[in-house]
């Protein structure tokens, strides 16, 4: 039986209509109580500051990375990424970011406490500067929680791009300009539904070390329906439902500069103030 799900972030509720109304907010606040402590919550009320916080997300290969670091140089203020949370984890438990990645599935632990840290940088005392952009996969829904316990001035925003886009990005930073023209000149230019559809034609493509490549692709693959999976489970929610987000961006076919300008038009009319 297929289950039809709307956000609805204002709200902070997830709305499954077999089962009637489930509380993600009431889901992270148990969640960090459970695993970081009673006090947890009252602990992140304590941190917030006004300081402004820009939280991007995005589908994979978007440049939400890139993305970020312009705007946080723009509006010189500090760069945070989930990303390096999860890395410094990794590195104060001495495993490899693979070993902890297997982990997640089932230490649930471990999501906890990287989505109470990116809480903390949101609540705004850890930042140095007068604001923060926080990029990684989930920034924006915890951004709506920290929203629910007294935070302000927040901006939400996601990056997404097609499935051939993704794949093509995916050629070019894991294999260079030469995979990615490759792929631009025999990918067909047509709407893929995952990135699975594409196998075939990756499969097709004439490189060298063909195998590596779909092998990286596939695991790549993976690990975004694993991630969205355990955020399911564990909170009741999609990072990956675009009514979470204040703003939602396309990047399919654009250079840097110009997502950038787009972004800036956007927080402009959004009436995003840095100070």
């Amino acid at each position: 039986m297929s289950l039809h799900l709307v956000v609805k972030p204002k709200t902070g509720k997830y709305y499954h209509f077999d089962l009637g109304i489930v509380d993600y907010i009431s889901g992270i606040e148990t969640a960090f109580k459970t695993y970081i402590g009673e006090s947890s919550i009252d602990e992140l009320k304590v941190a917030i500051t006004p300081k402004p916080m820009i939280l991007i997300a995005g589908d994979q290969l978007t440049g939400k990375s890139t993305q970020a670091q312009k705007l946080a140089e723009h509006f010189r203020g500090d760069f945070r990424s989930v990303g390096m949370l999860f890395r410094e984890a990794a590195t104060d438990r001495g495993i490899s970011v693979a070993e902890q990645a297997r982990l997640l599935l089932t230490e649930r632990g471990i999501d906890v406490d990287i989505d109470y840290k990116t809480c903390q940088m949101i609540a705004g005392n850890q930042i140095k500067s007068g604001l923060a952009v926080i990029e990684g996969r989930q920034p924006a829904y915890m951004g709506s929680f920290m929203s629910s316990l007294g935070k302000k001035n927040i901006v939400k925003l996601y990056f997404q791009c097609s499935i051939r886009e993704q794949a093509l990005r995916f050629l070019r930073r894991e294999f260079g300009e030469e995979a990615y023209r490759t792929g631009s000149n025999q990918i067909p230019n047509e709407v893929y539904e995952n990135l699975e559809s594409l196998r075939s034609e990756i499969e097709s493509l004439d490189l060298g070390g063909k195998e590596e490549i779909i092998d990286q692709f596939m695991e790549n693959q993976s690990r975004d329906e694993d991630d969205r999976h355990r955020y399911s489970e564990l909170y009741g929610f999609d990072y990956g439902n675009l009514e979470g987000y204040d703003i939602v961006l396309n990047t399919d076919d654009k250079e840097p500069d110009e997502v950038f300008e787009e972004v800036l038009k956007e927080l402009k009319l959004f009436g995003f103030r840095a100070d």
